[in-house]
């Protein structure tokens, strides 16, 4: 039988034998680096160390907001990773693994590196030093895989992975209706022959 239509016989009997079950409530998710900035209220006499405070609150403000950004980006750039952990915003899309697109999530991931590297942290209260130590080490790890392991041209996983995670991520839990997700997996399923052609032309040294 045709791969793809293997894949829409499964999804049409996953409707159909779970047509009246209700769909429960996606989970709330953690954020990855606390939001704990200081608020420092101005009052008419301010001391140097409070100045000292108000610089380090805005600081450690800064690097919240950063990674807020982040994190939405990232999300919403890989929305097969973002349905695997229950973030189901983007459940009818698939990575674009372009070599344009690689290039721009590669040039961010770095830049953004680099201003977190940059960022002066002596005088921060601990957390937000442990804090911009994780962050940092996060965005080190991503940027390390995409200057040097990059997976994109020498690993065919990232391709079939994507496929069948794809899926999988949209049937492993009752998050919505059988009638949502199987029309999610079914926008997805039409996207994978793109999505492998893709990855045919970005793989050199598989």
């Amino acid at each position: 039988m045709n791969p793809t239509n293997f894949f829409f016989v499964a999804i049409v009997s996953f409707v159909v034998s779970s047509g009246g079950t209700r769909a429960q409530a996606p989970p709330q998710r953690s954020p990855d680096v606390s939001n704990k900035a200081l608020i420092t209220k101005s009052t008419p006499s301010i001391s140097e160390d409070a100045f000292k405070n108000q610089s380090v609150s805005a600081a450690t403000a800064t690097l919240h907001k950063m990674a807020d950004d982040y994190y939405a980006w990232r999300n919403e750039n890989y929305p097969v990773r973002s349905s695997d952990v229950g973030l189901h915003t983007w459940d009818d899309r698939l990575t674009d693994y372009s070599p344009a697109k690689i290039a721009e999530r590669a040039q961010r991931v770095r830049a953004l590196l680099e201003k977190v590297r940059a960022m002066k942290t002596d005088n921060w209260p601990k957390d937000e030093r442990i804090d911009w130590i994780l962050f940092r080490a996060q965005l080190e790890n991503v940027d390390f895989g995409n200057r040097l392991l990059k997976f994109e041209q020498t690993n065919p996983q990232v391709y079939t992975g994507e496929c069948t995670d794809a899926i999988f991520s949209l049937l492993k839990k009752e998050y919505d209706t059988p009638r949502k997700r199987a029309l999610a997996a079914t926008a997805r399923l039409k996207q994978m022959p793109a999505l492998l052609k893709q990855g045919l032309r970005n793989l050199q040294n598989p």
